[in-house]
């Protein structure tokens, strides 16, 4: 998508081009972080929204992650920013607690899971973050480096499922420094954060090294080109993993996947990457597939069905019965999340199942596995369930005691005002090709 000639000022048919896609949405969020990139973002989502007559609302959403003196002030920053603009606005504050060694990975996952949290809590299904054409370069090499396949070249997605809220980088194609023009032509002094001066990034790495590989005729424009074409080639390849998913895969209610190993080895091996790819995915759980290397040691692991001996990849133990591979999601040794809940909740547990929970407040009620004990207890309400994909199964708890497990079809007390639902999404994540995304974008 090209930018205007006066990069401080995007025409407005580009401007309607990027943002189109949210017009018919009830609210749209915002993720502002106050450095230059956020903040045109910010202010190209109310140019466009203020020239139209009708489009989604505006959120302004800011993380206020704690981990520097001056965060504080940086969110307040935002705030009057948004206020300037006429835009609703929204602090998140994230209370750690903060670990010794991972802290930007921490933070992180955090500040997604506050904004997508937020999105939930305010009706808002998109939301839209800033990353521009540099970002797709600096990932693509990125991505590069670590030998990564066709999925991982083709980088950032413009639009992610997170959980059941949108991520979209609408500003995929406008370059860093049409962004920058923006905000100087609106007399803002964006906030500058220390980490992207941090050589010990990656990122910042791949950042010094981008004049010279333009030198070379890799700019940014070219490899963000290479990333989009790419992405064509991984969709091609997607549309035949859903065929041998529809033709030879089964899901249950508990979340476990069944694959036919004949029609499974009949497959090229890249489609067969894929389609165990999105397997873990979705049976894990887990927001992004897992790394090339380790999917590929498991695909040459299940050359030979007769052979194939039991392991586990992305908390999910794979093994072979009766010419079927199994998939099911294990407990692991610290067992699944336990969620806390009360009054009125919903939300997704585990990455696999949408729960909706009504009772009463103040009282302790935990969301969390059936377990082994559980299973044993119950397992009359399932027997050609798998076992593992069983205990893995959501069930409500008061203390030590299972009140209700929806996926075995128990339900609550009536006596007790507790209604606890959960729906399992792994059929939905199995058809959904999203692409590896890089949790360090």
């Amino acid at each position: 998508m090209p930018a205007a000639e006066d990069p401080g000022r995007i025409a407005d048919a580009t401007l309607e081009a990027i943002f189109a896609p949210f017009a018919d949405l009830e609210r749209l969020a915002l993720a502002v972080s106050g450095g230059a990139d956020s903040l045109a973002l910010l202010i190209l989502a109310q140019r466009w929204r203020s020239a139209r007559e009708r489009g989604a609302d505006l959120v302004v959403l800011t993380v206020d992650h704690g981990l520097r003196p001056e965060s504080a002030d940086e969110a307040r920053f935002v705030g009057d920013v948004a206020a300037r603009y006429g835009l609703a606005f929204r602090s998140l504050r994230w209370a750690g607690p903060v670990p010794t060694s991972g802290v930007e990975a921490a933070a992180r996952a955090a500040r997604y899971a506050l904004l997508i949290e937020a999105c939930r809590s305010l009706g808002a299904s998109h939301l839209a973050t800033a990353h521009h054409r540099d970002d797709q370069a600096e990932t693509f090499l990125m991505r590069l480096a670590r030998g990564s396949g066709v999925y991982g070249l083709a980088a950032m997605a413009p639009d992610v499922d997170r959980g059941g809220i949108h991520l979209v980088r609408p500003l995929l194609d406008i370059p860093h420094e049409n962004l920058v023009a923006v905000v100087r032509e609106a007399g803002l002094a964006p906030v500058e954060d220390p980490h992207n001066r941090d050589r010990g990034f990656d990122r910042v790495r791949i950042r010094e090294l981008l004049p010279i590989v333009a030198a070379e005729g890799l700019d940014a424009a070219t490899l963000a080109a290479t990333a989009r074409r790419l992405a064509r080639a991984a969709a091609a390849l997607d549309l035949y993993v859903g065929r041998l998913f529809d033709a030879a895969a089964i899901v249950d209610a508990t979340g476990a996947v069944r694959l036919w190993a004949d029609a499974f080895a009949l497959e090229p091996d890249e489609i067969r990457l894929r389609a165990l790819a999105r397997i873990l995915r979705a049976v894990g759980g887990a927001a992004y597939v897992p790394r090339l290397e380790s999917v590929e040691a498991l695909e040459e692991a299940m050359r030979v069905p007769a052979n194939f001996a039991a392991r586990t990849l992305a908390g999910t133990l794979v093994d072979c019965r009766k010419g079927e591979f199994r998939f099911q999601r294990e407990l692991g040794r610290d067992g699944l999340a336990m969620l806390a809940v009360e009054g009125a909740r919903e939300g997704v547990w585990d990455g696999r199942f949408r729960f909706r929970f009504e009772g009463p407040k103040g009282a302790a009620f935990t969301i969390a596995a059936l377990g082994e004990a559980g299973r044993r207890q119950f397992a009359v309400c399932l027997p050609q369930g798998l076992p593992r994909a069983i205990e893995a199964l959501p069930a409500l708890w008061r203390g030590t005691e299972i009140l209700a497990c929806p996926g075995l079809g128990v339900a609550a007390d009536p006596a007790l005002g507790v209604a606890f639902s959960a729906t399992s999404l792994v059929a939905a994540r199995l058809g959904d090709p999203a692409r590896h995304d890089d949790p360090a974008a």
